[in-house]
């Protein structure tokens, strides 16, 4: 009976309108969370090494600088590289810079020889350490750990080394022993033997471990720590003055950077500039397109309260009288808390369902050129907690509400 006169005090139009819009809120929180869940990865992967905004900047080699340091050579002169380092001035100069964040330098072996012996696959060859502060690199910082008393030094290869490898030395007849090796396999072998010979004849045998690849920076990585200590111990004692910085932009679409850097005969790797870029504007995407759908959302649920407050207040006689027949204010906005949570559930429910078919629409391209991992679970997460979140929100406010009006 209650029901039934109750039924008669709701305009099913803006029952259905509050359903609709919360649905299209939610699915689009929902989508854009899984864009960013399945994108957010790839991207890392691409910017594995550094920072977004982190850059490598080196000085231009002029075509007058390699024909002089032909000629020293020729007369059996050490070549003069001085035109390839940043001095303080250097350094100060592009720190000063508005567009520029921070900036640190690149550590170097100097002075002692490097070899790598990879006994499984019967590697030996020369090699070179550079490294950077540890705060540029993502990785596990278990893996990337060197102790002085320790004899094992963690390494970060570029990946193109191992494509030179496989499809470029690898084919030569003097290495065509060697087998095709798989990034995951590499990191598997055990530890190899670093040989480590200086100036002075001194020389030091380590064990080593290849922790990781970088897609961005074609260099050989070792710990800072490592280098230093190993610079000291067995480098010629001279100074090491930087050949490359790295850099972070505080906006890398900045026109003002690459104009700089021009005008003062610096060397950048623009791709890297514009896909920070992408990152930043994918970014900025994103959290503009999650505001718009909380936004959504927020509306959405303001719409059915107020809706709901005017149905309140045009049969405020009618609740009165239920009121005053006997029916107490839980069993007067028990069919009102029904009716409202289960269009509620119902619009998530199908929000959650429409975001999973979107994804899976999506993913599809995406695998064609990446390697993503389809997992609905946090899905079904973020679908609960606006469960959690807006059903008590909803029937606290009708039970206020009638209750306000049932006092007053």
């Amino acid at each position: 009976m209650i029901w039934k006169l109750q039924k008669k005090t709701l305009l099913p139009l803006q029952i259905f309108g509050y359903g609709i819009t919360l649905c299209i809120g939610i699915t689009i929180v929902l989508t854009t969370l899984n864009i960013y869940n399945d994108i957010h990865p790839i991207l890392e992967e691409e910017t594995e090494m550094f920072g977004n905004n982190a850059v490598v900047i080196n000085k231009k080699i002029s075509t007058f600088t390699t024909f002089t340091g032909a000629n020293d050579s020729r007369k059996g002169k050490d070549v003069d590289r001085r035109s390839i380092y940043f001095d303080k001035e250097d350094i100060e100069e592009l720190e000063n810079q508005e567009f520029v964040e921070k900036i640190d330098c690149f550590n170097r072996a100097s002075g002692f020889s490097v070899y790598i012996n990879i006994k499984e696959i019967g590697l030996y060859t020369d090699l070179f350490f550079e490294s950077i502060p540890d705060e540029y690199l993502e990785i596990d910082s278990e893996g990337w750990k060197w102790d002085k008393d320790d004899n094992y030094i963690p390494i970060i290869m570029p990946k193109d080394w191992l494509k030179l490898l496989n499809l470029a030395y690898g084919e030569t007849k003097n290495a065509s022993s060697i087998p095709l090796l798989s990034y995951s396999f590499v990191k598997s072998l055990p530890h190899s033997k670093i040989d480590i010979q200086s100036s002075n004849g001194e020389r030091h045998v380590f064990t080593c471990s290849i922790v990781g690849f970088s897609e961005k920076i074609n260099t050989i990585l070792v710990p800072n720590e490592f280098l230093l200590w190993a610079n000291d111990k067995f480098g010629a004692g001279k100074e090491n003055p930087p050949n490359k910085l790295l850099v972070k932009f505080k906006d890398p679409s900045n026109p003002k950077i690459i104009e700089y850097l021009e005008e003062n005969n610096y060397e950048i790797n623009e791709k890297e500039l514009e896909f920070n870029k992408l990152i930043n504007i994918f970014k900025i995407a994103f959290i503009f397109v999650f505001l718009i759908a909380i936004i959504i959302i927020i509306l959405s649920v303001a719409f059915i309260l107020l809706s709901i407050n005017l149905i309140f207040q045009k049969n405020k006689e009618i609740l009165r009288n239920l009121y005053n027949i006997g029916y107490n204010i839980k069993q007067i906005s028990y069919f009102y808390k029904l009716i409202i949570n289960s269009i509620t559930l119902i619009s998530i429910s199908l929000s959650v369902i429409v975001a999973i078919l979107v994804r899976d629409i999506y993913s599809k391209q995406l695998s064609a050129y990446f390697e993503i991992e389809i997992d609905n679970l946090h899905i079904f997460k973020f679908g609960l907690i606006i469960v959690v979140v807006l059903l008590p929100l909803l029937n606290f406010t009708i039970m206020k509400r009638i209750k306000a009006i049932i006092e007053s």
